[in-house]
């Protein structure tokens, strides 16, 4: 008991250390991207954290299994090269394997809420962010005395000075092209306001410049208010049902091939965590020569083989290539395969051995009788 405590301990000290990194570094590259399209104008400043978090919750399912991988293999690697497995082995005392698959399927308990619970609801608060912070970056991002593009070049938008306190807007000037036609607008003020959940630019006191392209001629018009609705952005995705949003008792309900790939692979997250567990603890084996990190580039490799094997499994189901009941078990069974052949390997590496050395016996004893 003493001795599961103190293993479970030392995985438990690894996977936060190592959970903190993989976050740090995920958090950072993410936080980057999301900097980038905010200089592009293509989203809000005010997003970048709710987006931020959001999008974190959502994938802490695939990064936490790597790390809780990692920690057992580092763990029972210094294990091996600082001998305490040969202690505890001349003790009498095994590795406590049932103790490592109860403590993984605890966290696999764990990573099943996470996938089939928080990040769909986590996926869902994202679309919905996500399409605000696109209509509003058609007009956000606006800066006094600067010109902001919009439209893919189509147009510009320009404001001598903003309010901060009510975003109003001084000495407006725009200019769109349209099919057909190019307008301008000038105004002395403008703001932004919506209207039965569309969003809409209200310009008051200005003009209207309005050319058709095929003649040089322009039709003015004074208005004192006029609103212009903002479009929806070219790059926004379009309306087709997100099922990485979908709640997983929905999924159960809906028979396509895409809902039914995408429960397999929430399934998959947590099934994964006790079979990586399962797999670390044979090839984990080192001896003092080669070191604690001796299987770690080993490990890497076989995750991301596993890992992008289940994303084609996946894939695979969307389009029907392969029987739903199928689906992305196969890829599992796989991984079973690798397990059960690396416990293996040493009884099979110790009869080959065994039997190269009765070969060279007889091979010796025949040699003697001819002599």
């Amino acid at each position: 008991m003493i001795i599961t405590r103190y293993l479970l301990r030392e995985i438990t000290y690894i996977l936060f250390a190592l959970s903190f990194l993989l976050l740090l570094i995920y958090i950072s590259h993410r936080f980057m991207s999301y900097l980038l399209q905010a200089s592009n104008g293509a989203l809000p400043a005010e997003f970048i954290l709710r987006l931020l978090l959001l999008k974190l919750l959502s994938d802490l399912m695939l990064i936490l299994p790597l790390g809780f991988f990692l920690a057992i293999l580092l763990t029972l690697g210094r294990l091996y090269t600082d001998n305490e497995m040969t202690v505890l082995a001349a003790c009498g005392m095994p590795l406590p394997f049932k103790s490592i698959l109860l403590f993984s399927g605890l966290f696999a308990v764990f990573i099943g809420i996470l996938s089939l619970l928080l990040a769909p609801w986590a996926e869902e608060q994202m679309s919905t962010l996500k399409n605000q912070a696109n209509v509003a970056a058609e007009v956000g991002g606006i800066a006094a005395g600067r010109f902001k593009e919009f439209r893919r070049g189509a147009g510009a938008f320009y404001a001598e000075s903003i309010d901060d306190k009510t975003n109003i807007m001084q000495t407006v000037f725009s200019q769109v092209d349209l099919p057909g036609k190019n307008m301008i607008f000038a105004a002395k003020r403008g703001y932004r306001e919506v209207q039965q959940g569309i969003l809409y630019l209200v310009l008051e006191e200005g003009y209207r410049y309005e050319k058709k392209d095929e003649g040089l001629e322009y039709t003015i018009t004074k208005f004192a208010r006029h609103s212009i609705k903002i479009p929806k952005r070219v790059d926004t995705p379009d309306s087709a049902q997100n099922y990485e949003a979908l709640p997983t008792g929905l999924l159960l309900q809906n028979k396509t091939s895409t809902a039914i790939a995408e429960l397999q692979w929430r399934l998959s997250l947590p099934l994964s965590v006790i079979l990586l567990a399962a797999l670390a603890i044979p090839l984990s084996h080192t001896t003092p020569r080669q070191g604690q990190y001796a299987k770690i580039f080993t490990g890497i490799l076989i995750y991301l083989v596993y890992n992008n094997l289940l994303n084609v499994a996946k894939k695979w189901v969307e389009r029907g290539d392969i029987p739903s009941f199928i689906g992305v078990w196969w890829v599992h069974i796989l991984l079973l395969f690798v397990i059960f052949a690396l416990y293996h390997l040493p009884t099979l590496k110790y009869k080959w051995q065994q039997k190269k050395i009765i070969q060279l016996k007889q091979a010796g004893l025949t040699l003697s009788d001819r002599l």
